[in-house]
This record gives structure tokens, sequence and C-alpha cells, in this order.
């Protein structure tokens, strides 16, 4: 009994030392100068801010079929591979997409999609007739991506050709997934870093 009390004695003496901040485990790892070492300040960080560009030309020439198992019923979607582009400020994809009917497009749009929030909007619309009659979109907003099993296509888009993980992935790496080859040996390595 002697020796059990001799045991949990130091016990009861030693834990108090620590119990000093119970908010941060931590706390006691910490020297005097570490102790707002984490905190953060997102006053200091940018607001995203979109950026504003010319809606390229569609070129029918550079559609790319696009394996997509929810799009519309009785469809099929085309990204035209020439009008991609990764802003890297905003790091927004945009792109035109063309939708067919059989062998005739029935639509043609621009459209923009931000990897990080899982969002997108529409910026402009072509006639399929005559594909250079290009109509900007005034008062599009952004819309989130629909992740349950609707026809939206967005979901399919973004995680299998333009995004990797929340990340827009260059424009060699997108138009390696257009033709149906990702590097599986370095998958990292088609995502656009965020220093570039």
């Amino acid at each position: 009994m002697m020796r059990l009390l001799l045991i949990l004695l130091p016990v009861m003496f030693i834990s108090p030392l620590y119990a000093d901040d119970v908010t941060d485990p931590y706390d006691r790892f910490r020297g005097e100068n570490d102790r707002d070492r984490f905190d953060f300040d997102d006053s200091l960080v940018a607001p995203w801010k979109e950026q504003k560009g010319a809606i390229p030309a569609v070129s029918l020439q550079a559609l790319k079929k696009l394996t997509i198992d929810h799009g519309p019923i009785d469809a099929s979607l085309y990204l035209d591979e020439d009008s991609v582009r990764v802003n890297k400020k905003d790091r927004v994809v945009r792109y035109w997409i063309a939708i067919k009917s059989g062998k005739r497009i029935s639509s043609l749009n621009y459209e923009g999609l931000r990897c990080s929030t899982g969002e997108y909007r529409s910026y402009a619309y072509a006639s399929p007739q005559n594909s250079t009659q290009i109509t900007p979109l005034k008062n599009s907003r952004w819309k989130p991506v629909r992740t349950d099993r609707s026809r939206d296509y967005h979901r399919e888009l973004a995680k299998n050709y333009l995004c990797s993980s929340g990340v827009p992935r260059t424009l060699d790496g997108i138009r390696a997934s257009l033709g149906g080859s990702y590097q599986l040996h370095s998958p990292y390595s088609q995502i656009l870093d965020y220093n570039e």
C-alpha cells in the first residue's frame, strides 16, 4: 500500500503543471515568441475577383467528343479544344461546348468553370446555324455544379477533363484528358501549379 502511495504521489503533483491552457493542448510545447505565430489574418488576403476577357471564336473543326454519362438524353457533348483557356489569376477554365443531336449541333455555349468552388457560369451562346454570330449574356451568374444524379454534365466535365481535386488542370493536362490519356505515374503533373 505504501509503495502504491509513493507511485501516485508524484503523479498528482506533476499533472497540474501542464494544465495551464486547456484550450490548446500544444501550448506547453511552444516558446514565449511562438504563442501568436499561428494566428491568420483574413484581411490580408485579397478577395477573389473574376477576370474579364474577350470571348473567342468557335472552332467547329476543333470539337472533341466527350464521354459524359449523365448529359442530355439522346445528345452528345463536344468541347472546342482551341477555345479552352485557363486563367491563372482567377483560376477559371473557359471553353466553348457544343451539344449535338445526331449529326446536327443544337446548342453552342461559352462557359466558365471554377474548380475550387464547383461552380459554372455561361458567358455567351452562338447560333448553331452560324457559329460566328455570338451573343454575350449580360446577367448570368455563377451556379453550383449539381452533384446528384441529374442530367447536368458539368460535374463529369470538371472531374474527367478540366479539374483535379479542386484545382484546374494545365492546358496540356486538359488536352491529354480530351485525348483519353493521363499520366498514371505522376497524376499531379497535369494540375495547374499555384506558382505558375
